[in-house]
Order: structure tokens, then C-alpha cells, then sequence
């Protein structure tokens, strides 16, 4: 795991502080790359994993048949021990044991589409020397992460915007993203925070022509149509042999790995799944919470199952307040996941003794996990009956105000509402701002398209493309990581899993009673039923509590004031945030709380405000 930089012209100072800038990702090595005839400047910060030699060096050269290329990249690729194989037969010849290696002599063998033939996590650029360009690819998830500025003139990209402001651009901010954050809780690619920085989008590849100053992306992968399969032992065999092939390839390296382990289910199969390759001398990390939502028994069942050594933490409010202190320097955009702060404390634990650490992330979007995929299989259902019938039933319950009853008048109500509206309202945002409807409903239909109209499908896949993932909870995980010089590894999101759960009929990911239902049968004879039994619960800290403290009402309402003064935020958001919400403690006002409360501190940590 590393970080890249690039530009095209030359400024050795520039690039050195580029490199600079993203030490925390790469503390091991750096290096700097110019060809002052094309005008090109390459910078790398290396946190060596595989072939830890002067031979893994980056920037890297690599020469074949009178072709030439230089690469700079951050990420693994995990089947790059057989790419090397039909690389040698051939007549490719290699120097080193990395990958890294491997990534240029399948550019210079197949092109654009090596990026195909790659299981892993990836943002590399390649300068072609012949063809006189700049290749730029990200992974098919979007796990690593890759901005670029383009002014028509100059073409700069780095992992992280803090590299592309060592330029010293006047940059503009983007209301636009601004109003996005507000309404999703983070900015979506291809946005950005700044005007003209823009993020390449997950499973996207960018060619950039140095002659001509043109700009052409492209999408390198398809995601695969809902195409179910119905025979469950088929799927059983295929799923167990698929996971367990995963983690075997994010097992190599030449340092230390370890495991996450929250006591979910995630998790807690990534350590049962691991701990048939690593027999000894496996650490697991975690992190319990003092109030709210604690894991601790759960992670001990696991440990003590596998004889595990873990090491365990607790976040609480104390933490808490010093990582508001410096986090917002890892997070280059606002970023309302609060579980980035328990994330930070874990990867900084992790990093202590290990470099290299497999998460859980992504079984839920595999298999169906999260509690709306529940609930939009109960409201396929009801969607079933007509419309008519729907609606006097939902008139007939408005006024029930019942606990045990507030589940059907929702789902009611959702089923009343047209489909192409269903994502934004299950998704539970309050203030829906145009940029968010403009983001969010054409993406949606398309989803809904590409599902063959399944309800589930369709939220499952526009969570994959646009949701929960590549800017979302994968970059909560790469940030909180790479300040701590940890590499994350996520079995779950390996491609050819991804392209599996596509065949799991919907219904047996979320079902009306119950999620990852297909998922609990591959490991029912690996884990305890307290495992496979318990409810989903977050990695979810009491910050909503704390934040109802006076101190951080009155700084909320301050920041709400600033924002808008420094014209941040229009008065749309004044309007919106009235009484009502400061005074409103269910989960949506809660969420709508902290993301105004970070973003009033991200913008008052970089010295935006006036």
C-alpha cells in the first residue's frame, strides 16, 4: 500500500512535497521519476509489503521488446503469481518478486485491458513512453483512491487532495458536493470538495494524452445482470470454495498479517476462514464501547473459539475528543461516517505490530446483510397486492401510533410510493437537496434496469456502484489505514465473489424475517449459532449522545451560523436546521447533527473559515 503523485511539467520541489505530504501511507521508501523531454514527473511513498528489496522501488521502469513503461502505484494485486506464469511463458523476464513488476509487463502485453486480468485493489498511473501518454486505472470497487486536478492545461493526480494542494492552485469549492454531503453523508465520485479535483470512479480507466492535453475515461468492467440461480447446494459449494479462495490469496505477503474482529458475522468468518492457513500466532483486533453498542462478548467467543491472541480496546468520549484534534487531516473532504473515529483507533492499535490487516468489509453487500434489504423484501411483498388495497389499508393505519405496528405503516407507505423514488426514502435522508435528487434517481432507474426490476437488487447494486462503498465505507477504512501505515485487505469484495452474488436469488440474501440467509449456511458448520444468530449491529460509537451535550449543541449552532456566513451553505440548510432538529433525537436528526457538526470542524481544521 502506498501513495502516488504525478503532473505534467516539472517541479522537482513541487513533486518532493507531494511525496511529502503522503508519508503517512508510505513510511518505508520514496521515489521521484522525471523525463524532462515529455515534461512528466512521478512521485511514490512506499509501505513495502511484497518483496521488501530495493528491487520493489517505486517509481519502476520496465523494458520489453523495445517498449517501455513507468509505473506508480498504490494497492495488491493478489493473483499476480499467476499473471507472472503466462508472462513468462511469454518470454517476459522479471527482476523482482512484486507485483508491482507484474502490472507493467501485462500493460505492455495486453494494454488497457491488463487491468482485466487483475484480482486486487488498485489506482496506479503508467507513463508511456512510446505512445506518450499517462494511463491511470482504479480498482473495479474503488478500494484505492485516485484524484486528479485538469485545467485544460495542467494534469496533476494524487491518492489524496492534500498532494494536489502542494501546488499552491487556487481552488474553489464545490457548493455542489457541499449539498451532497449534507444529504448523503459523504461526496461521491466523480466530485470533489474543490472545483476542477475530481476522484476517478470505481472501475474506471483514464488515458491522458500528453501531445494533445485530452482526457478520454472509460469504463473497463460491467457489472453482471441479476441472473439467480435456485439450486442452494450448488451456491453452498461455490460460496464456501470462493471465500476460502479469497482470503488464501490476501494471505501472501512478506510481513505480518492480522484480522479485524468485531464479533459479526463479517468478521468472525474472515477469522474462522484465516485461521485454517495461519495455525499459530494469529491477532485479531478489536474494539469494544463502554456505552452503547458493545461487541466485547461476542469477540470473546470468537477468540476463545480459535484460541485466538487478541488485542482489545475501548473507544469513549475521551478518544474521542483528541482524534477530533488531528483526523480531519486524513480526510480531505468532509465525512459524516462516525464510525471513522473507533476505525482510526483500531487501524492505530493494529499498526503497533502488524502491516497488513483483512476486514469484513463488504459481506454485507454480498450477501444481504443490512436491514433494508430486509425491509425491501416485506415491501416487495406488499407491493404485491393492488394498489387500491394498499392505500385504504395505510389510510385505515395513518393514525396508529402502535410500536409493533410502525414497521407495516412505513412499509405501506413505501409501497405507495413509485419505484424510481423507493432508494432515497429507504435510505432515510431527510433533507433531500436537488444535487441529491440529480445524483441519486437516474442512477437509481438504471440500477433498477440492469436488476431486471428487483426491488432488492437494485438497492444492493446501487449501494456496490454508488452508496456504501468506493467513497463511502471504503474510504472511511483507506484513510483511517494509511495514516497508520496499515494495509486493509477485504476478502468479501474480491471480484469474482462480487460477480457470485449476483446468482443468490434475493431471497435468499434478505428474506422477510431474515438477511444473509444463503451466507449463514455456507458457515454454519464453521461458527456458533450465537454468531450466526445474533442481529446486525454497527460499529457504532454513542457520538450521537455525546454530541447532545451542551458544549457541541452550542458549537453545532455556531458552525451552522459560520457556514452560512462564509456562504458554505445556502439558506435552504438555516431554514432546514431549525429547532426541531437540534431538539429531535431519533436516528435521522442524529445523523443530520453530526454531519453538519463535522463539517463545520473539517472546514475550521483547514483554515477555511473566516
Amino acid at each position: 500500500m502506498c501513495g502516488i503523485n504525478g503532473f505534467n511539467f516539472i517541479d522537482k520541489k513541487v513533486l518532493s512535497g507531494m511525496n511529502d505530504s503522503l508519508k503517512h501511507r508510505g513510511p518505508d521508501d520514496e521515489g521521484e521519476f522525471y523525463d524532462s523531454k515529455n515534461k512528466i514527473s512521478l512521485g511514490h511513498r512506499r509501505l513495502a509489503i511484497l518483496d521488501l528489496s530495493e528491487k520493489g522501488h517505486q517509481p519502476m521502469e520496465y523494458s520489453h521488446k523495445g517498449k517501455k513503461a513507468t509505473i506508480v502505484f498504490n494497492g495488491e494485486i493478489y493473483n499476480f503469481q499467476e499473471i507472472k506464469k503466462d508472462l513468462v511463458s511469454l518470454g517476459y523476464k522479471f527482476n523482482s518478486k512484486s507485483d508491482t513488476e507484474v502490472i507493467l509487463a501485462s500493460y505492455l502485453e495486453w494494454g488497457f485491458d491488463c487491468v482485466k486480468k487483475f484480482n486486487g485493489m488498485w489506482a496506479f498511473c503508467i507513463f508511456d513512453l512510446s505512445k506518450k501518454i499517462l494511463f491511470l486505472s482504479r480498482d473495479r470497487i474503488g478500494k484505492k483512491p485516485l484524484y486528479y486536478f485538469w485545467d485544460n492545461n495542467k494534469f496533476i493526480f494524487s491518492s489524496e487532495i492534500k498532494g494536489i494542494l502542494k501546488h499552491g492552485l487556487k481552488l474553489n469549492l464545490n457548493k455542489e458536493a457541499v449539498n451532497l454531503y449534507l444529504s448523503l453523508g459523504f461526496i461521491p465520485s466523480p466530485y470533489s470538495i474543490y472545483q476542477k479535483v475530481y476522484k476517478l470512479e470505481q472501475r474506471q480507466n483514464l488515458i491522458f494524452d500528453l501531445k494533445g492535453r485530452k482526457i478520454d475515461k472509460f469504463y473497463y468492467y460491467e457489472w453482471p445482470k441479476y441472473n439467480p440461480i435456485y439450486n442452494k447446494k450448488e451456491l453452498i459449494e461455490e460460496g464456501k470454495r470462493l471465500i476460502e479462495d479469497a482470503i488464501r490469496l490476501r494471505l501472501i505477503s512478506d510481513v505480518p498479517v492480522g484480522a479485524f474482529l468485531s464479533g459479526g458475522l463479517d468478521s468472525s468468518a474472515i477469522v474462522a476462514e484465516m485461521n485454517k492457513f495461519v495455525k499459530k500466532d494469529l491477532i485479531t483486533y478489536s474494539i469494544g464501547f463502554k456505552d452503547g453498542n458493545d461487541e466485547t462478548k461476542y469477540i470473546k467467543i470468537i477468540n476463545d473459539l480459535f484460541k485466538l491472541k487478541n488485542n482489545h480496546d475501548y473507544f469513549d468520549e475521551k478518544v474521542f475528543e483528541e482524534e477530533l484534534k488531528n483526523i480531519f487531516y486524513y480526510y480531505d473532504e468532509p465525512f459524516a461516517d462516525y464510525s471513522m473515529f473507533p476505525t482510526f483507533l483500531l487501524c492505530k492499535n493494529a499498526s503497533k505490530k502488524i502491516k497488513v490487516s483483512l476486514s469484513g468489509d463488504g459481506g454485507d453487500e454480498i450477501f444481504g446483510g443490512y436491514p433494508k434489504y430486509q425491509k425491501t423484501s416485506q415491501l416487495t411483498f406488499m407491493r404485491k397486492f393492488p394498489k387500491i388495497i394498499r392505500l385504504i389499508f395505510y389510510r385505515l393505519m395513518k393514525n396508529v401510533n402502535l410500536h409493533k405496528l410502525r414497521d407495516v405503516k412505513e412499509g405501506l407507505r413505501l409501497s405507495l410510493i413509485p419505484l424510481e423514488k423507493i432508494y432515497s426514502e429507504i435510505r432515510g435522508d431527510i433533507y433531500k437537496s436537488k444535487e441529491y435528487k440529480k445524483f441519486v434517481e437516474p442512477r437509481f432507474i438504471d440500477c433498477l434496469k440492469d436488476s431486471g426490476g428487483n426491488l432488492s437488487e437494485a438497492i444492493r447494486l446501487f449501494d456496490l456502484k454508488f452508496n456504501t462503498m468506493s467513497e463511502n465505507y471504503l474510504l472511511k477504512t483507506d484513510r483511517a489505514s494509511m495514516a497508520n501505515s496499515l494495509e486493509v485487505r477485504s476478502p468479501f469484495l474480491d471480484y469474482r465473489l462480487m460477480e457470485y452474488s449476483f446468482k443468490i436469488p434475493a431471497e435468499l440474501k434478505a428474506s422477510k424475517f431474515e438477511t444473509k440467509k444463503l451466507m449463514k449456511e455456507i458457515l454454519k458448520d464453521t461458527l456458533p449459532k450465537t454468531i450466526l444468530k445474533r442481529k446486525k449491529a454497527g460499529f457504532s460509537p454513542p457520538i450521537d449522545e455525546w454530541i447532545n451535550k451542551k458544549k457541541y449543541v452550542k458549537e453545532i449552532k455556531k458552525g451552522l451560523d459560520v457556514l452560512y456566513r462564509n456562504k458554505i451553505i445556502d439558506k435552504k440548510w438555516l431554514e432546514f436546521y431549525n429547532e426541531e432538529v437540534f431538539k429531535n433525537n431519533s436516528i435521522v436528526y442524529q445523523n443530520c447533527k453530526i454531519r453538519l457538526f463535522l463539517l463545520y470542524k473539517w472546514f475550521e481544521y483547514w483554515g477555511i473559515l473566516r
